[in-house]
């Protein structure tokens, strides 16, 4: 499975509204052992609900993932009657997910998100994961959200999907600079 706690990163002093909040669990020692699973050199994958104007060299998932801050996935605006978008990301690999780390544009953030996961091929059911918990702010600010999952216990999955549930934009859409996936494989 994958509920984390928020750590802010930021290279400034942060007002009092935004603490950074460490879990009991968490092994400061643990961060020099993780890798970037969502690399796309490594073969990972993205897909998303809808990208702005269908423009995917522009808008496109990707563009997440491939650490250039200049580019971005942004999506459609919503639709009345279909709100929920969400983001995929395919590892094509079993692997150990132990934190999230993500840039939106203030602005266009993707709230009420609900983390979910496949442990097996494509074939496979999306599965909740109970141990990765995402609750950002609106903020520009890289926000990373660390899984709670005991990794001696923990399933390796093959894919993270990220539901969300608003935006905080008036039409919905929602614009993500970064998205990285670290962890162990």
């Amino acid at each position: 499975g994958c509920t984390a706690t928020c750590v802010q990163l930021t290279t400034s002093i942060l007002p009092a509204h935004h603490l950074v909040h460490w879990s009991d669990k968490v092994d400061i020692n643990m961060a020099t052992d993780l890798v970037r699973l969502s690399c796309t050199s490594k073969g990972t994958t993205a897909r998303a609900s809808s990208t702005w104007k269908h423009d995917t060299r522009k808008f496109g998932p990707l563009n997440a993932l491939n650490n250039n801050t200049e580019d971005a996935w942004k999506s459609a605006q919503s639709e009345e009657n279909d709100p929920l978008a969400y983001f995929e990301i395919d590892f094509h690999r079993p692997v150990q997910v132990n934190e999230l780390r993500i840039q939106y544009q203030g602005g266009f953030v993707g709230m009420d998100c609900i983390v979910y996961q496949k442990s097996g091929d494509e074939t496979s059911d999306w599965e909740e994961c109970e141990d990765l918990f995402i609750d950002p702010i609106d903020s520009n600010e890289v926000q990373t959200f660390e899984s709670e999952a005991d990794d001696a216990t923990s399933d390796k999955c093959s894919a993270l999907r990220i539901e969300f549930g608003r935006s905080t934009d008036f039409y919905g859409r929602i614009v993500i600079y970064s998205l990285e996936v670290w962890g162990t494989e």
